[in-house]
């Protein structure tokens, strides 16, 4: 786990409902949506971004403000024959998601799980899934969350992690 704090990028003057952090581009050099993210975290005074790997096949990046959980972006490796409602099973956020129109992922104000265009010689048998989990107290935004998961997905696509 390592810890990467933005606090130094000030934002704004330090009133109630601002921000003194900046928001981050990346998300554990993961490139995402900036503008999108910013839509998706509370106000407060620090930000901490810290990359998770529970296990090889699972990770997981977590956006803290002022020590709360306000963010949370994955990727996992799930066998083939996973579809994204088993990967929606584990994110309590997508409990009454729908699939969008072209079956390509779920989304909710709060939540987003999309399957990844990749193949990776570490993962054989596998197929990549991304999620976006909002934890931030009154945030429900789905075009945020999807432009999020959206770029989330796209630079994941781009990463080593699909070669």
């Amino acid at each position: 786990m390592t810890p990467v704090l933005f606090g130094f990028l000030a934002g704004c003057a330090g009133t109630d409902g601002e921000r003194d952090y900046g928001v981050p581009a990346e998300l554990c050099g993961v490139p995402v949506d900036r503008e999108a993210v910013s839509r998706l975290l509370p106000s407060g005074e620090q930000i901490a971004v810290r990359e998770k790997n529970p296990v090889p096949s699972r990770h997981r990046c977590q956006v803290n403000i002022d020590g709360k959980v306000a963010l949370v972006a994955s990727r996992e490796w799930w066998e083939d024959g996973a579809g994204i409602v088993d990967v929606a099973r584990g994110v309590p956020q997508l409990k009454s998601a729908k699939l969008t129109e072209d079956d390509s992922y779920l989304l909710t104000g709060t939540a987003a799980a999309k399957k990844v265009l990749c193949s990776s010689t570490e993962h054989p048998g596998h197929r990549l899934f991304v999620t976006v989990q909002v934890y931030a107290d009154g945030v429900n935004d789905s075009a945020a969350v999807e432009k999020v998961m959206t770029s989330y997905a796209r630079s994941v696509e781009d990463s080593a992690a699909c070669r």
